[in-house]
């Protein structure tokens, strides 16, 4: 009696199972929504937020563009022309757009943000200081843009106490690294990236040594200390680059500090999660402002 009773519990399990099978696709449990979803909380991509097509320079500091200033700064009065050029500290300093690029530099054949599917123009550099010594070149960003729609991004100034269009490049997402195409021609310095995050806070990227020939790509890894989230929608806030800087190793040769020195860079781009929480309705606040 056991034995029988065994047996059916074996053909009733059996049957149970092969019912599953076959009535799999009707049975899925899967909530269907208008919400695709998320198979991940992570969406890493590498995205290029610099190519150097179509930037430009700036002549002024309140102007639009890239922008190079020194320390020490240059004399910009004097009461000859003559006693300027002999105590100027700055014998040379000139930035401008010219062809050229790494021959590894990949092209972007889709980008997020439009930018790297050229290549042909980099942005050059030559500066020549007067003495030895800790001498520095900072590259400032142009103003900055919403790097989706590419329009004015006013944020508050905290020196003036209104909103404005500041200097700096946006990172989309949530950004681990940044990197950028370097050409050295063996002159002893150091490269930083400045990033600013979304409280206002300044935090300093070491690149490391420049001080190699030809093109090169640097990296250097954004701390997870950097905030760039928060409570509130929307959960990414955007972190800034704001200025490029070049620092002389002034352990190096004094010869070596005050001869002509020549940088090239292009393509600057980030290691970064894009991913952001969808919800119904999460565009309302543009309808509300009227956009």
């Amino acid at each position: 009696m056991k034995r029988y009773r065994n047996s059916a519990i074996v053909l009733i399990s059996v049957f149970i199972i092969a019912f599953g099978f076959m009535t799999a696709k009707e049975a899925g449990s899967r909530v269907m929504t208008n919400v695709a979803p998320d198979l991940s909380g992570e969406e890493l991509r590498a995205v290029v937020i610099e190519d150097f097509e179509n930037s430009q320079i700036a002549t002024e500091l309140n102007g639009d563009g890239w922008f190079v200033v020194t320390s020490p700064r240059r004399y910009e009065r004097a009461e000859t022309e003559a006693k300027l050029k002999r105590k100027d500290p700055i014998l040379h300093l000139e930035m401008k757009f010219i062809s050229g690029g790494p021959s590894d530099l990949r092209v972007e054949e889709w980008s997020v943000t439009d930018l790297g599917k050229v290549k042909e123009k980099i942005l050059g550099l030559k500066f020549k200081f007067r003495y030895p010594g800790p001498n520095s070149v900072s590259i400032l960003a142009p103003k900055e843009i919403d790097w989706k729609d590419k329009s004015p991004y006013l944020r508050m100034n905290r020196s003036t106490g209104k909103e404005e269009q500041m200097r700096g490049l946006q990172l989309p997402g949530k950004a681990k690294a940044i990197s950028i195409w370097v050409h050295g021609r063996g002159n002893p310095y150091d490269l930083e990236a400045w990033l600013e995050d979304f409280r206002g806070d300044t935090h300093i990227l070491k690149f490391g040594s420049v001080n190699f020939v030809g093109w090169r790509p640097m990296k250097a890894y954004i701390p997870a200390n950097v905030p760039q989230t928060s409570d509130s929608y929307p959960q990414t806030k955007v972190t800034r680059l704001t200025r490029l800087v070049l620092r002389a190793q002034t352990h190096r040769h004094t010869e070596e500090l005050i001869a002509d020195t020549y940088f090239f860079f292009d393509q600057v781009k980030v290691l970064t999660d894009t991913y952001e929480v969808n919800f119904d309705g999460e565009e309302l606040h543009r309808a509300f402002d009227g956009r």
